[in-house]
């Protein structure tokens, strides 16, 4: 009885992690792979440099 109750709550954490593991890399991937911001050219707009 009280080896199954055990085992139940182990495999809901276990489950609880997996899923939150899996949120993150989805998230990561989305981030990294995802639309980027366009990145502004360099030229004369940006003005003189500073030695």
């Amino acid at each position: 009885m009280v080896n199954d109750t055990l085992d139940r709550w182990i495999q809901r954490v276990t489950l609880a992690a997996m899923i939150a593991v899996a949120a993150a890399l989805v998230t990561v991937g989305a981030r990294l792979y995802g639309p980027q911001a366009a990145v502004p050219t360099s030229g004369v707009v940006d003005g003189p440099r500073a030695p």
